[in-house]
C-alpha cells in the first residue's frame, strides 16, 4: 500500500496530513519487521507458559537467571514446553537442546528404576511399642524400597522408604516406623522433602502406606526447573507378605 495525499481536495489535506504519518508506519510493515514481531510475541508467550508450568516456584531464579531464561532461543523455549507437558521431542526439538547445552533436560535421556525387600525381624528385637501387641504371636518385619533416576547412565538422585511392622498371620498387628530417606543425590538436583505419609490403621488384612517427595533439577545458569515427585506406596498384608508399588 502506497500512502499520499496528492489525490486529495485541499480542503481536506490538512486533516489528512495530520495522521498521514500513522497511516504511512502502518502501511509500511514490512513482512521481515512483521515476523520478526510475532517471533517476539511467541517467544514472550512461552516465557510466561514457562513460568507457569516448567520452572520452579519453590526456587525463584536470581535476576541473571531469569534473564538467561528469556535470552534462550525461541526454539529452545518450545522444546521446553513439549518437557513440561510430558510430550516427545521431534528431532528438532531435540537438536535444540543439544545445542543449547540442555540435554540433559530431554526426557528420553532418563530412566526410571526401582528395588525393594523385606527382611525379618526376630521377635526379641522389635521395636514395636504397643500393649495390645501379642509378640509372642506375630511375626515382624522389615520393608524398604528405593525409587532412582539416571540420566546418560548416571544416577541423579535416589529416594528411599522403609516401614516396620508386624503381622500375626491373619491381621497387620503394628506399624511403628515408618520413615523416609534420601540415597545418592548428584549436585545438580536438590532435595526438597517429603510430604505427610498417608496411611489406613493396622487391625486389618491389609495396610496401604504411602508418600511422595520432592527433588528439583537446577542448572547454575537458569536456575531450578523439573520438580521430580517421586511416590511409594506399601501395602502389607496380615499373612505376613508385603509388596509396594512405585511412580514419578
Amino acid at each position: 500500500m502506497i500512502c499520499t495525499n496528492k489525490a486529495i481536495p485541499s480542503v481536506f489535506r490538512r486533516t489528512f496530513n495530520a495522521f498521514a504519518g500513522v497511516v504511512i508506519c502502518m502501511a509500511g510493515v514490512s513482512p521481515a519487521a512483521a515476523a520478526e514481531t510475532s517471533l517476539a510475541n511467541r517467544s514472550t508467550d512461552a516465557d510466561g507458559t514457562l513460568d507457569a508450568i516448567f520452572w520452579s516456584k519453590l526456587t525463584p531464579p536470581t535476576t541473571a537467571q531469569a534473564a538467561n531464561r528469556k535470552a534462550l532461543p525461541l526454539e529452545v523455549k518450545e522444546a521446553l514446553l513439549d518437557v513440561a507437558q510430558n510430550k516427545p521431542l521431534d528431532a528438532n526439538k531435540t537438536a535444540a537442546l543439544a545445542k543449547a547445552g540442555l540435554t540433559e533436560l530431554n526426557p528420553a535421556n532418563t530412566t526410571w528404576t526401582s528395588k525393594a525387600e523385606t527382611v525379618a525381624v526376630p521377635v526379641g528385637k522389635s521395636t514395636a511399642a504397643s500393649a495390645a501387641l501379642n509378640l509372642a504371636a506375630a511375626q515382624c518385619w522389615i520393608t524398604r524400597a528405593e525409587v532412582q533416576r539416571w540420566g546418560f547412565a548416571t544416577q541423579s538422585f535416589g529416594w528411599k522408604r522403609q516401614v516396620d511392622w508386624c503381622a500375626d498371620g491373619t491381621r497387620v498387628t503394628s506399624r511403628h516406623r515408618d520413615f523416609p530417606s534420601v540415597g545418592y543425590v548428584d549436585f545438580t538436583y536438590h532435595y526438597r522433602g517429603a510430604d505427610p505419609i498417608q496411611a489406613n490403621d493396622v487391625g486389618g488384612w491389609q495396610v496401604r502406606t504411602y508418600q511422595s517427595a520432592t527433588f528439583e533439577q537446577c542448572l547454575t545458569h537458569l536456575g531450578c526447573s523439573n520438580s521430580f515427585r517421586p511416590w511409594i506406596e506399601f501395602q502389607l498384608h496380615g499373612n505376613n507378605t508385603a509388596s509396594h508399588t512405585k511412580g514419578v
